[in-house]
C-alpha cells in the first residue's frame, strides 16, 4: 500500500484529465461533500436570472475574471 506522499507523487504524473477524474472520485467518496447545487439552489438561481436581479457573465468574461 502506498503512503499519501507516494500517492501524491503518482497523481502529479497524471494527465490533467486523469487528475480531474481522480479528484472527482475522491470528492464523491467524502461523506457530506456536496457534488453540486441541489434543486433548491438551482431554482433560486433561475429566479434571480428571471428577475434580472443579477448580472450574468459570458464564458469569456468569467475566464478573464479568474485570470485564464
Amino acid at each position: 500500500m502506498k503512503t499519501l506522499v507516494e500517492a501524491i507523487q503518482v497523481a502529479d504524473q497524471l494527465t490533467l484529465e486523469d487528475q480531474a477524474g481522480l479528484a472527482a472520485h475522491l470528492l464523491a467518496g467524502l461523506r457530506g461533500c456536496p457534488l453540486g447545487p441541489d434543486d433548491a439552489e438551482l431554482e433560486r438561481r433561475e429566479a434571480e436570472m428571471d428577475a434580472d436581479s443579477i448580472t450574468l457573465l459570458t464564458h469569456e468574461q468569467l475566464r478573464q475574471a479568474v485570470g485564464r
